[in-house]
């Protein structure tokens, strides 16, 4: 008995001798894998929605520290992931002329190297992918809830990180409402963060922004930045209160996720939003007035619009409006009244005084005017061969006796003997102290004036200036 109890001592002593060199292996539990470099990818990490992943790894297993046809790879999701059976197997780099199969047992998938001539070669990176995983809900997943082996291996290894799944995509649970008015409140509306199921993702207190996707030339928000930017979520969802548009027309809103990490969601387009004019409520110039000629219609037409409060167009027919200008008065055509589009136009306004910088004002009753116009000039259109005239009357003593023109560059400033131009003088009181000019000089702007002598020599201060235009 103590014979056997000897050699039995013997037999371990050697067994663990050979182990300790390395002549014999070791129990499995404790044998290393031949797997590394683990990754886990999805085509589309968003929770509950489908994917393809692809996994990456290097092995050194398999005969000659290889795979080849026969062996096999066992990749194993999380349990909150649905694998479908047999799923479609795509092998990529580090592969050589190899197919696959696989099957599957609940969330492992076995994969089988096939073909004449399929190898692994030992200590490649090596990628395939799986296709037709359904995600687990959105969630961060550890690392070790995903493994992977081949053949040889009795440790299955993890990736390196964790897995995250996030949101999908916005959705627009309750859209804006389909009408609205310039620069009043649209009714709240929604938009929430859902998973690839449709399922409002409750647990992220994201921020979401809206900018306009379309609408009509010009068109902004009206309403305060905070109506529209950055809006917090309450369980996964953003209410937008106050929204409004300055500018009539049709309008959709894209809404996109603000939040760190989470812009790369899919946005959420709205549906149209029309938006109307608001109430009568003041006067715009649409067409200004234009230089023009005393005693001549201005043209083009100036033409007044009906407005809003944002300066939208109101269709308010039969308005009276009228012009008032900055000095002097409008000798005909003042008036107006507004057709079916609100707009009155006024095609025969005529100044009969020349004026330099004028202004126009356009107001009606119970709306507010235009603020004034544009400047424009009012000049006297002369050509050669003009008569000029003064109305001066001759007198006894120290009454007229001659008048005479000067002109000057430009249509306004002093001019003076210091930098005039004689013109001619004339003693024809009859006539009103007339002057043919002749001999004009280039086209364009000058003033005019007149200077008096009298009967014992008596020289005038010049005459307020008059503007003219030449035009040969």
């Amino acid at each position: 008995m103590s014979t056997l109890r000897s050699k039995r001592a013997w037999l371990i002593a050697l067994v663990a001798l050979l182990i300790g060199v390395g002549i014999l292996e070791g129990p499995a539990a404790f044998a290393a894998s031949g797997v590394t470099g683990v990754t886990f990818s999805g085509s589309n990490q968003a929770g509950g929605a489908p994917a393809n992943w692809t996994v990456g790894f290097t092995t050194t297993n398999g005969a000659s520290g290889q795979l080849s046809a026969g062996d096999k790879i066992t990749v194993t999701f999380n349990t909150g992931f649905t694998v479908p059976a047999g799923p479609a197997i795509t092998l990529g780099s580090g592969f050589t002329s190899c197919t696959a199969t696989a099957t599957t047992a609940s969330t492992t998938v076995t994969i089988t190297l096939a073909g004449a001539g399929c190898v692994h070669t030992k200590a490649t990176a090596a990628v395939l992918t799986i296709a037709g995983i359904t995600n687990a809900p959105v969630g961060t997943y550890g690392a070790s809830t995903f493994t992977i082996a081949t053949t040889g291996d009795t440790n299955a290894v993890s990736p390196g990180s964790s897995v995250v799944l996030t949101a999908a995509r916005l959705v627009y649970t309750t859209q804006p409402p389909s009408t609205g008015t310039a620069g009043s409140p649209l009714a709240t509306f929604r938009v929430a963060i859902q998973d690839g199921n449709s399922n409002t993702v409750t647990g992220w207190n994201d921020t979401i922004s809206l900018s306009i996707a379309s609408g009509p030339s010009g068109g902004t928000f009206s309403s305060a930045p905070s109506t529209y930017t950055n809006v917090a979520t309450s369980a996964g969802v953003a209410a937008f209160t106050g929204v409004a548009f300055g500018a009539a027309g049709t309008y959709t809103l894209t809404a996109a996720d603000t939040t760190a990490g989470h812009t790369g969601f899919a946005t959420a387009t709205s549906t149209a939003i029309v938006i109307s004019a608001g109430g009568a409520s003041k006067l715009a110039f649409v067409q200004g007035p234009s230089n023009g000629f005393a005693g001549t219609a201005l043209t083009p037409a100036i033409t007044v619009q009906v407005q809003d409060q944002n300066g939208n167009a109101v269709a308010a027919s039969g308005i009276g409006v009228t012009l008032t200008p900055s000095a002097g008065v409008i000798n005909s055509g003042a008036t107006a009244t507004t057709n079916s589009a609100g707009r009155a136009t006024f095609s025969s306004v005529v100044i009969e005084t020349a004026a330099v910088g004028l202004t126009l004002t356009a107001s009606a009753t119970g709306l507010t005017s235009t603020g004034a116009s544009s400047a424009f000039n009012v000049t006297v259109a002369v050509s050669t061969g003009a008569t000029l005239t003064n109305t001066a009357t001759d007198g006894t003593g120290s009454g007229v006796k001659t008048v005479a023109y000067y002109y000057c560059a430009g249509y306004s400033g002093a001019c003076t003997s210091s930098n005039w131009t004689a013109i001619g003088s004339s003693t024809a009181s009859a006539t009103n102290y007339s002057v043919t000019w002749n001999s004009q000089p280039a086209n364009g702007a000058y003033r005019l004036v007149a200077a008096g002598t009298d009967n014992i020599t008596n020289t005038s201060q010049p005459s307020a200036s008059i503007p003219i235009t030449i035009a040969n």
